[in-house]
């Protein structure tokens, strides 16, 4: 574990593992200052072509709870990311097509 070093004391020696993270990088435990660190972080949350996919769904008509089990993501969290593309939508939508969007569920 030479090649492994502390962020805080740059110790490369008594390194040792210490668990993992949520998203399940190793975790290290510097054994001369106590920092708890992980030196390669693995990225948190969905690709970008999930959330377009759950968009897609969403304009065809699925419900949340049906978009939640076909792409395995909890429904709250597809309503995100759906919610977010909506206040993205650029400024001077005329308002038949806001009228539309707002019957589909979308505002």
């Amino acid at each position: 574990m030479s090649a492994i070093q502390c962020p805080k004391c740059h110790a490369a020696e008594r390194q040792i593992k210490d668990g993992y993270t949520a998203a399940g990088s190793q975790r290290f435990r510097c054994r001369l200052c106590g920092c708890r660190y992980t030196p390669l972080p693995k990225e948190h949350g969905y690709d970008e072509e999930v959330r377009m996919q759950a968009l897609r769904l969403h304009l065809e008509g699925l419900s949340l709870r049906a978009i939640s089990r076909v792409l395995d993501v909890n429904h709250q969290t597809a309503a995100n990311w759906i919610n977010g593309y909506v206040n993205h939508l650029p400024i001077g939508i005329p308002d038949s097509i806001l009228e539309l969007i707002e019957l589909d569920g979308l505002l």
